[in-house]
């Protein structure tokens, strides 16, 4: 009995020890030292954890504010004995006019059902401004005022404005839902190409280097578009549950299949066919979404 208490103290010591910040490293920095309004700044993330963990990191979903994400570049995987090093460089713009804007990441590392979050070193980056203080006194100083009509003919606004909103009224119930329509259209085709894109670059990833890890950040991704795009929480479901959800026996087993290569540790020859089955399915989703705002 003592023996197999002190087996547990050890197992428990190691486990715990396996959540130490030590053990983590994130740190973020911007490559340029100031910018201009729109112009696209380069936002580098390095990242070092224990090799038996997954790294989730955000994607396009993620609220960047005070930036707006563009896209990001994600290079492969680095290990040695002990960590696992990830580098990922965000391209970004900002129109905020804040002297200086900061930005810090979240990151998810997870095994199994175990999961620890850090979130990245804040950075700063500064405005460039186009318009010094001294020629903003310059142009105070060169402004004079004008004398304003002192008579406004308020009838003719009013007037104008009805026939303003009329006509918009009538273009509206003309030509609104073909409008609306169309928008939702092109917001659901450039979502699913952006999806899409991502995903081929990830499989082809795990084609090249057999890394389990890029299963499951596919898997990820592939349910947050999901989410989007079936406006249901689909990235909270299990594997069971979506099964359930969808009722297709070709998406039953791919699924069980990654399971098992995930869970189990092992690559087989059917993961990139699963992969590719699972991007199938995904395409009939988005023609059937397609389908029903065309009909709608």
């Amino acid at each position: 009995m003592r023996s197999l208490f002190i087996f547990l103290f050890i197992i428990f010591c190691g486990s715990t020890s396996a959540q130490e910040p030590s053990s983590y490293n994130v740190e973020a920095s911007f490559q340029e030292d100031s910018f201009r309004i729109g112009q696209y700044l380069h936002y580098r993330l390095s990242i070092m954890y224990p090799k038996e963990r997954v790294a989730i990191i955000p994607d396009s979903a993620f609220n960047y504010s005070p930036f707006e994400y563009i896209t990001k570049t994600y290079y492969p995987t680095r290990t040695d004995s002990l960590y696992a090093y990830d580098s990922i460089i965000y391209t970004l713009a900002s129109y905020e006019t804040s002297k200086m804007q900061h930005l810090s990441l979240p990151i998810s590392f997870f095994i199994n059902k175990d999961t620890f979050k850090l979130t990245s070193t804040t950075d700063s980056i500064r405005i460039k401004r186009l318009i010094t203080a001294e020629s903003e006194k310059d142009v105070q100083a060169d402004a004079s005022l004008l004398s304003t009509i002192d008579k406004f003919n308020y009838p003719y606004l009013i007037a104008g404005s009805l026939s303003v909103l009329l006509i918009l009224f009538i273009l509206y119930k003309i030509f609104g839902k073909i409008v609306i329509k169309r928008y939702k259209l092109i917001v659901l085709s450039a979502a699913h190409n952006k999806f899409i894109k991502e995903y081929e670059v990830l499989t082809s990833q795990f084609k090249n280097s057999a890394d389990l890890r890029i299963i499951e950040q596919t898997l990820a991704i592939w349910k947050n578009y999901l989410t989007r795009l079936e406006s249901k929480p689909i990235n909270t479901f299990t594997t069971k549950e979506l099964i359930l959800l969808y009722a297709q026996e070709e998406l039953e087993s791919t699924l069980q299949s990654l399971d098992r290569n995930v869970y189990g540790g092992l690559v087989t020859k059917d993961s990139n066919d699963a992969l590719q089955t699972i991007k199938r399915f995904t395409n009939k989703r988005f023609q059937i979404r397609k389908k029903e705002i065309s009909n709608g």
